[in-house]
């Protein structure tokens, strides 16, 4: 029998997860992993969650560099060394990822508070004919429009491309308006990308999100990554060499 996916709410990290490796999407999300397969990009990425909603819930005057770097120590001591490659490569990642948020976050309109920050919506897509889900990092006023920012810890073009197609669709349907730009701030690259969004771009988005669908439907898809960089420190990286742990079956991919 073949492998059936039925995809209930496709939410924006699942197409991150699966770009980076669609092997240990399929064991994380289809085979309810998530627990056992965490890896140190998921406590990063909460870590820097608290660090930035903390600092957006204090007034404008209290926000500093000194309190960035406070929130950072005060949450990063949470994190164990073991959780990545080694301890050269935790001291790494504390070191870009408190370099480039406090760049980021001290080039952002001080004076401003986001109309969202790290708030989670969904909303049903008939295109789709499935619900929707995304984590909006941070968003505001600029005119009469609005604006999106969105921390990524790698750089991937895919990524970006794809996260941008999400926020597309996802606005259109949620606010009935399309955010004026979208920013990424990549947190272990420093490269900051801004993409420009017209209306008339929510056309090739759908496209973009329904062949994703597609793809996520499809259990040939579900091999592992071509990154070495990606597997190094994968636990799942002695066992997926054949794919062969995929079962026939119907799952459901919930959130």
């Amino acid at each position: 029998m073949q492998l059936k996916v039925q995809i209930k709410t496709l939410a924006s990290h699942h197409i991150e997860e699966f770009i980076q490796c669609p092997y240990k999407f399929y064991q994380r999300q289809l085979r309810d992993r998530k627990q056992q397969l965490a890896d140190w990009r998921d406590f990063v990425g909460v870590t820097v969650h608290k660090v930035v909603k903390e600092y957006y819930l204090k007034a404008p005057y209290e926000r500093s560099s000194y309190l960035i770097l406070k929130l950072i120590e005060n949450y990063w001591s949470k994190l164990s060394p073991d959780l990545f490659q080694s301890q050269i490569h935790y001291y790494e990642v504390l070191a870009s990822v408190s370099d480039y948020l406090l760049a980021f976050l001290m080039s952002e309109w001080q004076d401003d508070t986001p109309l969202f920050i790290y708030e989670k919506y969904g909303v049903y897509v008939p295109e789709l004919e499935t619900n929707i889900s995304l984590l909006i990092d941070a968003a505001y006023w600029s005119g009469s429009s609005y604006e999106v920012t969105k921390f990524l810890l790698d750089d991937q073009l895919e990524v970006k491309e794809m996260m941008t197609a999400f926020i597309v669709v996802f606005t259109k349907h949620a606010f009935n308006r399309v955010p004026k730009a979208i920013h990424f701030y990549s947190l272990l690259t420093g490269r900051r990308e801004t993409v420009h969004i017209e209306p008339e771009d929510y056309s090739q988005s759908i496209r973009k999100l329904k062949m994703m669908k597609d793809i996520l439907e499809e259990p040939k898809f579900f091999q592992k990554t071509a990154s070495i960089e990606e597997c190094r420190n994968c636990p799942l990286r002695f066992e997926c060499s054949t794919g062969s742990d995929i079962q026939a079956e119907k799952l459901t991919m919930l959130i």
